[in-house]
C-alpha cells in the first residue's frame, strides 16, 4: 500500500510540475512598464531544425498587429531553454542571422552589436532569456528576470529582431509559429 501511495506522489509530481512551470513561465500576461503585453503565441524552440531545446513565447500590446513584428510597439520574447547552451552559440548565431538579414547595415551596427552579443552567457537546463523591446528605451536583454545589457538604440533594436523574424531567420518553423503564418 505504501508503495502505491509513493508511486501515485512520484506520478503527479513528474506530469504535473513541468506544466505548472511552463505556465509560471508563459503567462497570459506581461507587465512591461506602463504597458499590459500578451501572450500572442508560442513554439518549439530547435537546432538544426530538428533537436529540441526549448521553447518560446512572443507577447505583444496587440496580438492582432502581430504580423507588424518590426512596428514601432512593445514586444517581448521569451525563450526557455531545456539544454545548456555555452554563450558563444548565442553570439555566433546572432552575428550570421543579423548579417545575413541587414547586409550592409549590419557593418555599420557592428560594433553596438558585438557589445550587446558580449553580454550572452552559458545557460543551463530552465533558464531562461528575455528580450523585451521599448520603443523609448531600446532592446533590453535578460536572464532569469536579471538584466545583464540593453541596445538604447531603438532602429538597431528593431533590427535585432531579424534573428527570429527577418527574411532568413534562424528558424522558418519558429518564426511561422510565433507570428501564427499558416502554410
Amino acid at each position: 500500500m505504501d508503495k502505491n501511495w509513493l508511486t501515485r506522489i512520484l506520478i503527479i509530481l513528474t506530469t504535473v510540475l513541468p506544466i505548472v512551470q511552463a505556465e509560471e513561465l508563459f503567462p497570459n500576461y506581461i507587465d512591461n512598464k506602463n504597458v499590459r503585453l500578451s501572450l500572442c503565441s508560442q513554439a518549439e524552440l530547435k537546432a538544426f531544425l530538428l533537436i529540441h531545446v526549448g521553447n518560446a513565447a512572443l507577447y505583444m500590446d496587440d496580438c492582432k498587429k502581430i504580423d507588424a513584428i518590426f512596428y514601432n510597439n512593445s514586444k517581448w520574447l521569451r525563450f526557455v531553454y531545456d539544454k545548456s547552451i555555452p554563450a558563444k552559440a548565442f553570439k555566433d548565431t546572432s552575428e550570421e542571422y543579423l548579417k545575413i538579414n541587414l547586409g550592409p547595415r549590419y557593418f555599420a551596427w557592428k560594433t553596438e552589436f558585438d557589445k550587446f552579443n558580449s553580454y550572452y552567457l552559458d545557460i543551463k537546463e530552465g533558464d531562461y532569456y528575455d528580450l523585451i523591446y521599448d520603443p523609448k528605451s531600446g532592446l533590453q536583454l535578460n536572464l532569469n528576470n536579471k538584466t545583464l545589457t540593453v541596445l538604447n538604440d531603438p532602429l538597431q533594436s528593431l533590427a535585432y529582431l531579424n534573428i527570429w523574424f527577418g527574411k532568413e531567420p534562424f528558424s522558418e518553423e519558429l518564426k511561422d509559429s510565433l507570428l501564427n503564418i499558416v502554410q
